[in-house]
């Protein structure tokens, strides 16, 4: 009863979801949408639900016949009806389950948490003395041990899990499901994507023995033995006493946990220990089977002819009969008309049900609701008594009830005589005749052809996507009764279409004796004028659409250019030489024309020419980006996101601003650029930064670097940025009004401006202080031209400058001006003060001439870059030694190389990683493999050789005897793990080794914040000398001054500091104000507090 994708839902897929596969399971053809699979036939009472339990029992005597119920208010009444109407389990299915795939308005609003319903239906099932009929089931998003053993003090039997095994397997909850493009293997049939499931059976044995042995932890914790002791306890669940939402705490939970054994005592609630009563015994399908019984147990074919009488308490007559043949037979059946069995009397409900191919039934007199529902290749004849009167008129009366071929998907089904309501509702195969019908007739039919010989009732043919219908309409009244919403009437008018209904109705005469067929084909062709032809819209559309790709498929075929070839004296034929060089300029036009993004991840590589040439960026000072090379292709790099249903690109493992990724990929790929400028823009301030000097943690949590490389992420934020610059859309935007508030921000690194734009844009006066001679900090002077042009800081700068921002550059706080003083002077002083203090190598030696910090390095070029004379270190002709990797060490090489050095080696502590990632390095953690970054790449092609040494310990510097290094001894270690599971270092033994340096870089990162601010100031600093803040904040100590970045969090990322100086100025926005407009992580504008709230965060902040 909780019918379709979502519960309390119906489930629809649309057209374009019907794939080929879909549609061959369904008895449809592609492009047509369909409603959730029927549940046999309509419930309107729970007599209905009743009729349908026995059905499905007589169907499947061996099954368990269950019944899935929303959790809604009320549903332990509904569960009790259910209990009656012999229903063996029943399943609470919570409002949460499934995988996401379903619509916005059924993963929001439909049903309840699984806890009150399983609640309240073991209570009721109890108080009515049921519980022990039933098996009690739930579902919804269980996850741990701790759920299932919740549900079962609320009185659950069993506990369904999909969401949690199937991530066990290897999903991603990419919500792709329907489209066949599952990039993990598990949801789809394409052999290609096939290969790529790693999912083994022990993963979800692994995950069922961890929850079986957390529940049997509760288990031993509570007392209790057996699983069964467990059911109902209510008495062992209590409510949280502090729990997250402090609104939680008004709700009063002793309806939930009152213990069903109270309401009435010594009641038996062992689930299913008292077996439903379907009286099998005495179905008249057992004589059938018996007079059947070779050919179920396969020893003849031959057909056989049966004569019975039958009346209405024969309920679901030949059901059984056909659970034997399908059993036996499969889907195929017997052929057709194996099985003769000729009937008199009047059938009961449910008649022919289900009824297998190969079994013909044929009835003189009527039948009540439900005849042939579910039919799956059987044939049906239904006629009135042939010792009626003569003037008794077969069009005028109902020979057959209610709900007739509900859900039927294959057979005949002849019926002299009118049908009641709902008659083939949901259709989906079969070939049906009829003299006439009730309201709503081939309601949501799918698939096959009925003729309907007489009046309609109103409403025919709602939500008819499928199938075609031919109604007799002598009266020409028939366009009023039909719902035209989804079909079009038309005339018969093809001959396929007179040969069909010419012929169908022949072998209804003959079957039949129909006086009504007959007059139609003795006034044929003329009686056709009197028929409509009901044709499905969205039915014509994809057979359209299929005859025009197997016309296009045709075409193609034809249009395939022959070979050329060359003749040579022999026989033998050669190819010119012409036609085998590819011309890449039309191949690439031509993928972009033909761009597949449904399956662009499967069709296309990734761009991995997003350098310059090596031998020519080595050259210059230019960024080494192939800008032009990367946006010829980007499009087609676009096609490659799959837009995840869950982007894990954004999440906490992928990118810090939470970039909105997947939408800005599509938008691009759809050429839409001035709005994917406007979804980047919203979660990051500086993707001109971002796509040039991050890592990219979001590729290394991009769900296709699961087994594929990854998209190009990074490539893409570039272009959407540099094309909107040279569009002319980036332009200052100052804010409409000014707060009247002051705000200082000590440093200009990617924290701090960050924390300015946002500041500004909220309306306060903004002024940077920066201690440098221009703005920029770490993106000015600490990474090097070639990785950032300093032309892409300025523009920046000066754009904010436009916007109303101040920079007070050569201003070092402490020094120029007084920490103190800055503060007494602003409303809100924030910190960004960067991690400065590098990471030293105190081994013998170390104060020898030629040793240096990398950042001393790297920032005295760049000021010498930009027009400084203050000098800078000269590496040319040096043999250089850089110790530590990473991005700064990287720099080091690229900056050394292009200055002429004679020689780069660089050394790393730390093992050598993997090709691919090790086994505690799981997706979608950042990507712990060895990698070859432009620097590496460049002396490899200058060298020969990558410079990297790895398991290096460096143990002293030598002298030349000058005072000058002159080299370095060093030591081969190996990392072993010790008993508690720690690693340490072990020398290996005759593996001393001398190299040879003029010039020794350290870049082994930094280990904090200078003091001199934070001292004067007297701010808290936490055990790693970094200013402290509480968790998920960036208050300090001190009332009115925050910090962000680099000096709160410790060394990081650029995309960390950015992030870090957004969620500060948000904060400090709230302090000003009591409220904000700035955007929080994602780029989500969240609700405005109340203004208590705000006060009472606001007296914290000043206390």
């Amino acid at each position: 009863m909780a019918q379709g994708a979502k519960p309390g839902e119906g489930g629809e897929l649309p057209g374009y979801k019907v794939s080929e596969q879909i549609a061959a399971t369904r008895n449809s053809v592609p492009g047509v949408g369909l409603i959730s699979p029927p549940p046999h036939h309509d419930i309107y009472s729970i007599e209905d639900l009743a009729e349908l339990i026995y059905d499905l029992k007589c169907a499947n005597p061996e099954a368990r016949i269950s019944v899935k119920l929303v959790s809604e208010v009320g549903v332990g009444v509904i569960a009790s009806g259910v209990a009656k109407g012999k229903a063996e389990h029943i399943v609470i299915s919570g409002h949460d389950g499934g995988t996401g795939a379903s619509s916005w308005t059924g993963i929001k609003h439909a049903g309840l948490p699984w806890e009150l319903g399983i609640a309240e239906t073991h209570q009721v099932l109890v108080l009515n003395n049921l519980r022990s009929r039933v098996i009690l089931q739930t579902d919804g998003q269980l996850r741990t041990g701790r759920d299932v053993v919740i549900a079962a003090l609320l009185g659950a039997d069993e506990f369904g899990f999909s969401t949690a095994p199937l991530i066990a397997l290897g999903c991603t909850m990419m919500r792709k499901c329907h489209l066949n493009t599952c990039p993990v293997g598990i949801a789809t049939q394409d052999p290609v994507l096939r290969k790529k499931f790693a999912g083994k059976p022990e993963h979800v044995v692994n995950f069922f023995f961890m929850i079986a042995e957390e529940i049997r932890q509760f288990m031993a914790k509570m007392g209790f033995s057996t699983f069964q002791e467990m059911i109902g306890r209510t008495d062992m669940l209590k409510p949280a006493e502090e729990p997250v939402t402090s609104k939680a705490k008004l709700l009063n939970f002793d309806p939930i946990l009152k213990n069903a054994s109270d309401l009435r005592p010594d009641v038996n609630i062992v689930g299913g220990s008292l077996a439903q009563d379907f009286e099998l015994e005495k179905r008249q399908d057992n004589e059938l089977i018996e007079t059947c019984r070779e050919f179920i147990d396969g020893l003849r074919t031959e057909p056989i002819h049966v004569n019975m009488k039958i009346n209405n308490e024969s309920r679901t007559f030949a059901t059984t009969l056909s659970y034997y043949i399908s059993k036996k037979y499969g889907s195929e059946g017997l052929p057709d008309n194996t099985i003769n069995i000729r009937l008199t009397g009047s059938a009961g409900q449910s008649f022919c049900a289900f009824m297998a191919k190969g079994i013909s039934v044929e009835l003189e007199g009527d039948a009540n609701d439900y005849v042939g529902k579910g039919l799956s290749g059987g044939h049906i004849v239904v006629y009135p008594p042939r010792d009626m009167p003569a003037e008794f008129k077969s069009e005028e009366n109902i020979i057959v009830g209610n709900v007739v071929l509900y859900g039927a998907t294959s057979g005949k089904a002849f019926f002299r005589g009118r049908a009641a309501e709902r008659f083939c509702v949901r259709n989906s195969g079969t070939i049906a005749v009829v003299e006439g019908v009730g309201d709503h007739g081939c309601e949501y039919m799918t698939g096959g052809r009925v003729i309907i010989l007489g009046d309609t009732g109103r409403n025919f043919a709602a939500g008819m996507s499928g199938g075609i219908a031919y109604v007799l309409d002598r009266q020409k009244k028939f366009s009023s009764l039909c719902n035209k919403q989804s079909v079009t009437l038309e005339t018969v008018a093809k001959d396929i279409d007179k040969i069909f209904i010419k012929e169908t109705l022949e072998d209804f005469v003959k079957t039949t004796g129909s006086s009504v067929a007959k007059d139609i084909l003795e006034k044929w062709p003329e009686s056709v004028k009197d028929i409509v032809k009901v044709f499905p819209d969205e039915y014509r559309n994809a057979l359209k659409t299929l005859k025009e790709k197997s016309a296009q498929e045709q075409t193609e075929v034809a249009k395939q250019p022959e070979t050329k070839v060359a003749k040579t004296n022999g026989d033998e034929k050669v190819v010119d030489i012409e036609d085998m060089v590819p011309d890449v300029e039309t191949s690439q036009k031509n993928i972009q024309r033909v761009l597949d993004k449904k399956k662009g991840f499967m069709k296309y590589t990734r761009n991995r020419n997003q350098y310059r040439n090596i031998e020519n960026r080595v050259k210059d000072w230019n960024e080494i980006y192939n800008h032009k090379g990367v946006r010829s292709e980007i499009k087609t790099q676009a096609a490659r996101c799959m837009d995840c249903g869950v982007p894990f690109c954004q999440s906490s493992t992928g990118c810090p601003l939470g970039n909105i990724i997947p939408k800005w990929n599509d938008l691009v790929f759809q050429d839409n650029w001035k709005e994917a400028l406007d979804r980047l823009l919203q979660t990051n301030n500086f993707p001109e930064f971002t796509g040039r000097v991050c890592p990219a943690p979001c590729e290394g949590a991009c769900v296709l670097s699961i087994n594929a490389p990854a998209v190009t992420i990074k490539n893409i934020e570039c272009t959407i940025i540099d094309y909107a610059f040279d569009e002319g859309w980036i332009v200052p935007q100052p804010p409409e009004f000014r707060t009247g508030k002051k705000v200082a921000v000590v440093g200009s690194g990617p924290s701090g401006l960050a924390a300015a734009s946002q500041l500004n844009k909220a309306g306060h006066e903004v002024i940077v202080f920066e201690r440098n001679d221009r703005v920029g900090g770490l993106l000015r002077y600490g990474i090097p031209s070639m990785k950032l042009s300093k032309q892409v800081v300025d523009r920046r700068v000066q754009l904010m400058q436009a916007e109303g921002i101040k920079f007070i550059t050569g201003c070092e706080i402490g020094t120029n001006i007084s920490a103190k003083a800055i503060t007494n002077e602003h409303d809100a002083v924030i910190m960004c003060l960067g991690a400065t203090v590098p990471r030293n190598l105190p081994i013998p030696g170390r104060n020898l001439k030629g040793i240096h910090y990398a950042m001393e390095f790297l920032e005295t070029w760049q000021k010498q870059q930009q027009g400084n004379k203050d000098g800078y270190l000269d590496v040319k002709d040096k043999d250089v030694i850089v110790i530590g990797g990473g991005d700064t060490g990287c720099d080091c090489i690229g900056t050394s190389l292009r200055m002429g050095a004679k020689s780069i080696t660089t050394f790393e502590i730390l093992e050598e990683p993997p090709k691919n990632r090790a086994g505690n390095n799981p997706w979608p953690t950042w990507p712990r493999i060895f990698r070859v970054e432009y620097g590496h790449e460049e002396v490899q092609l200058k060298f020969g050789k990558d410079p990297r040494h790895f398991c290096v310990l460096s143990e002293k510097f030598l002298d030349d005897g000058s005072g000058n290094v002159s080299g370095i001894k060093t030591h081969q270690i190996k990392w072993v793990k010790d008993k508690s599971g720690r690693f340490s270092m072990e020398k290996i033994p005759g593996s001393d080794r001398e190299f040879k340096a003029d010039v020794v870089l350290l870049a082994m990162g930094f280990t904090g914040p200078e003091n001199a601010v934070i001292d004067e100031l007297e701010l808290e600093q936490d055990p790693r000398s970094n200013i402290e803040t509480p968790d998920n904040k960036f208050t300090t100590s001190v009332n009115k001054i925050f910090a962000a970045g680099d000096c709160r969090r410790g060394q990081s990322l650029v995309v960390h500091a950015i992030n870090e100086g957004r969620q500060a100025a948000r904060e400090v926005d709230i302090y000003l104000m009591g409220k904000t407009s700035l955007a929080g992580p994602g780029g989500v504008v969240h609700t405005l507090k109340k203004e208590d709230e705000v006060q009472e965060e606001v007296n914290k902040i000043e206390h």
